[in-house]
């Protein structure tokens, strides 16, 4: 991999080091980053790598830009695996000043909306009615063909068990998004911005708080703060109520959120996502490592959906939003 470093990037590199998911070396104190890119179309990475140059010009030296080969492409083939390299624009050892991650992320989608161009392949802002109906499709015939085969599989009958409550919760996301998108009008602070895929507490510190363009897409702000949130609550039990609170405080402090805005937030915090992510995972996997990590986030998942519903019931009063002021809808079954 190394030689092939220097074949492609005519770079030395000493030795390769983990950085976060993905490899790096160091040069002249300056990180470069080797991702895989595999599973991008080519159209994909022109749009990140244009999001990339973008907020490098706005002066964010947290976002990492795409280097050239050697004869002017930005996708190489090292060990038969299609790569990316990028680099950070900033020195390791300045610092990035020491914002708060809701502040950050606020300062992050207001310079990234102003982004001039059309973004078409990695847009989902107003897509997400669409894409959770042909997920939640998929899976009930998915679900319905093994319902007749009475598995024994812990798993899939844990999944047999449990989706008509995921498939409920489901329409009742998109029933939201829809009444949102009726009863509503987005504002200014509802344009698109850079998020990312799943955005959680760990994303920036596994990478230094550097920011990874293929870790993107084009999306409504509240992507971010519900992804937060839903992580935050699920994995991180202790003070997890009062750090979310501080979450979003700090970001509406730089960013605040419509009340077209907050209804989107809550919709996709209603949309059980990662119930989706855990079955799909679990069927495209053959290791059985991997399979046992699914089944154990899948009963966790079911254990505390009561628990979860409760969080959702009390959320917009936790965040102290008047609702009735702003005509927002609460869910009438999460009430009960």
């Amino acid at each position: 991999m190394i030689q092939e470093l220097f074949d492609q990037y005519q770079i030395t590199v000493s030795e390769l080091a983990s950085f976060g998911p993905y490899q790096s070396f160091w040069i002249r104190n300056k990180v470069y980053i080797l991702v895989p890119v595999g599973k991008f179309q080519e159209e994909e990475l022109v749009e990140m790598k244009k999001l990339s140059d973008y907020m490098t010009e706005q002066g964010d030296l947290s976002v990492a830009s795409f280097v050239p080969t050697i004869h002017g492409y930005y996708v190489s083939e090292i060990a038969n695996q299609n790569y990316c390299l990028l680099k950070t624009m900033r020195q390791m050892d300045r610092q990035i000043p020491n914002l708060s991650e809701g502040k950050e992320l606020a300062a992050f989608h207001e310079r990234s909306k102003l982004f001039p161009e059309e973004i078409i392949e990695l847009n989902r802002i107003g897509e997400w009615k669409g894409l959770w109906e042909k997920r939640l499709d998929q899976l009930e015939k998915f679900w319905q063909g093994k319902v007749g085969t009475h598995p024994a599989d812990p798993f899939e009958r844990l999944f047999i068990e449990s989706f008509p409550y995921y498939l409920g919760i489901t329409e009742n996301a998109i029933q939201y998004v829809v009444d949102t998108e009726l009863d509503d009008d987005p504002k200014l602070t509802d344009a698109a911005a850079i998020c990312q895929q799943r955005f959680t507490s760990q994303t920036w510190q596994k990478t230094k708080r550097i920011k990874i363009p293929v870790e993107w897409v084009y999306d409504h702000p509240t992507r971010d703060l519900a992804e937060w949130i839903r992580h935050t609550y699920m994995e991180e039990q202790d003070d997890a109520e009062k750090r979310i609170l501080q979450f979003l405080t700090d970001y509406e402090s730089v960013s605040p959120l419509s009340s077209f805005g907050w209804r989107m937030l809550f919709a996709r915090l209603l949309c059980p996502l990662q119930y989706f992510e855990i079955v799909e995972g679990y069927y495209l996997t053959n290791k059985e490592e991997v399979r046992s990590m699914h089944y154990e986030n899948l009963q966790q998942m079911v254990e505390r959906s009561s628990e979860f519903e409760s969080f959702l019931s009390g959320f917009y009063k936790m965040v102290h939003l008047p609702i009735q002021k702003l005509g927002i809808r609460e869910i009438d079954w999460l009430q009960r």
